[in-house]
């Protein structure tokens, strides 16, 4: 099996030709224009090479600028959607939340209307609170959906806080997955 030249096998072997000359004394003229007329070969090629190299790394150099560039640029766009999706899920889940609290309010209002008030009108019929109390006896219903309404509102915000970080949870859950899968493939 051959072994592979090195680089500038041939002017290694003149320079080692030159030398061996040298130190046996035995160097001519014609012998010492070889030699200027091989380093000035290599300097020109030399000239070249570093001409090419140097094109070469400007163009690495543009190249790694506008990487930099576009990974910026994604970035902020990963944001960007992030941000999106975050809204998203907010939207989604406060939605969710509203949905479910208006079906709760309608049925705890009919329950309200149907059972409780009765009761109650019936109860504060039965008994004397004074002039100024029993005038009032009949906005006792107004006043329980009131509170009623305002419990609604404080449970919407805590439901909707839950069903968020229930989603966030699941967001979580899912880019796990992705990051496991990618670093796996």
């Amino acid at each position: 099996m051959e072994r592979p030249k090195e680089l500038y096998h041939e002017e290694v072997k003149r320079l080692k030709d030159f030398r061996s000359k040298l130190d046996t004394h035995a160097i001519y003229k014609q012998d010492l224009e070889s030699f200027g007329d091989d380093y000035e070969e290599l300097v020109a090629q030399a000239k070249v090479i570093t001409r090419v190299s140097d094109r070469l790394q400007k163009k690495l150099d543009n190249a790694n600028i506008q990487i930099r560039e576009q990974n910026d640029e994604i970035k902020d766009k990963n944001s960007q959607l992030e941000n999106t999706i975050s809204e998203l899920a907010e939207a989604k889940v406060g939605r969710r939340a509203t949905t479910a609290l208006f079906f709760l309010a309608i049925i705890l209002f009919l329950l309200e209307e149907l059972f409780v008030e009765d009761a109650i009108q019936s109860y504060l019929a039965s008994i004397d609170l004074g002039n100024f109390f029993n005038s009032l006896k009949e906005y006792v219903g107004l006043f329980i959906k009131l509170i009623l309404a305002i419990g609604l509102k404080f449970l919407e915000g805590g439901l909707e806080s839950f069903l968020l970080n229930q989603e966030k949870k699941k967001i979580m859950k899912q880019e796990k997955k992705e990051q496991l899968s990618a670093a796996a493939s």
